[in-house]
């Protein structure tokens, strides 16, 4: 089978990239799906860009097998909070995500919910187009880099005083920047399958200039090795469902999939079974902004020098709209 080798990544890529303006803001993400059926999702918000001003924030989400959700977020005093410049190792409030080794380990508690998560990270961290900015146009810059692209999870669930022993697969990833997000996209895509042999991630970012092309980067991988890292794929939006809460078009089947005669042959099919976040984000401009969490199954067609696969599973994506 036949690998690929991911651009040059360093422990300080997933380190703070502070600005000194109003519009700067940064986050570090962390999510899973356990054996258990249950999934998190822990943000921590060195600055978050959707409050005014941007003030330190945590944020969790566990979502149980029988559908409910459990939601904890709170401001942390940016007198608590402090962080390292070389790698991952911030604290918030008492709360904190750092690396340790190969290793993240993670501890999260607002209001009556929480995580303590340790994250074995199994494929190298991705800095996709080699120096982490995702757009970089005059004095505008996006940044993201995917720090662990796989990690085999354990820990624990905090639920109202309930402890969840939970094991399964995690994913952490870190995005910052110098501006409003909504002044360089109108929206964007991102998603991944959680499977025991195939890693797969993709994001589409779509530029306000309609005239410029979309931003995009897929990661695929077979038992922790890569095999493709490009940003020419497909991905269309196959079908579409009414979203109540806010009358907007939201997709129900994303299909993503290899462009003929650039890689190995892969198609993958995501279905959304649950919205699971429905959000219209602070009106911080004139403009209508929203955000969507969605839970759902994948089916994965992949042609390897091995032979052909089929996998199938659950998958998280997430859909923004800012124009």
């Amino acid at each position: 089978m036949a690998s690929t080798i991911l651009p040059p990544y360093k422990d300080s890529d997933d380190a703070l990239h502070p600005y000194d303006n109003p519009e700067y803001y940064e986050w570090w993400y962390f999510d899973a799906r356990f054996d258990n059926g249950y999934s998190c999702v822990a943000t921590f918000h060195w600055r978050n860009p959707f409050t005014s001003p941007h003030i330190p924030t945590i944020q969790v989400f566990i979502y149980a097998p029988d559908g409910k959700k459990y939601i904890g977020m709170a401001a942390i005093p940016l007198e608590q909070c402090s962080s390292n410049p070389e790698r991952c190792d911030v604290e918030m409030g008492g709360n904190f995500a750092r690396q340790e080794g190969n290793s993240y380990v993670i501890s999260m508690r607002a209001k009556n919910y929480g995580v303590d998560l340790t994250y074995n990270r199994e494929i190298p961290g991705w800095k996709q187009n080699g120096d982490g900015l995702l757009y970089n146009e005059g004095d505008k810059k996006q940044g993201w880099i995917i720090a662990a692209p796989r990690s085999q999870v354990e820990g624990t669930l905090y639920i109202e005083g309930s402890k969840v022993p939970v094991s399964g697969i995690g994913y952490h990833d870190k995005n910052w920047g110098n501006c409003r997000i909504d002044t360089c996209f109108r929206s964007w895509y991102w998603g991944r399958l959680h499977d025991p042999v195939y890693t797969l991630i993709f994001y589409r970012l779509l530029p306000i200039d309609t005239n410029h092309q979309h931003i995009s980067g897929l990661l695929l991988a077979k038992n922790n090795q890569p095999v493709l890292a490009t940003n020419l794929f497909n991905l269309s939006v196959e079908k579409e469902m009414l979203c109540k809460t806010t009358g907007k078009n939201i997709p129900a089947k994303i299909v993503v999939s290899n462009i003929e005669g650039s890689g190995p042959y892969f198609n993958c099919e995501l279905v959304s079974t649950s919205t699971v976040e429905t959000d219209r984000l602070p009106k911080l401009s004139d403009l209508d902004q929203y955000h969507w969490r969605f839970l759902g199954d994948y089916n994965l067609n992949v042609d390897l020098s091995d032979g052909q696969h089929n996998a199938r599973g659950k998958s998280i994506h997430e859909h923004l709209v800012f124009r």
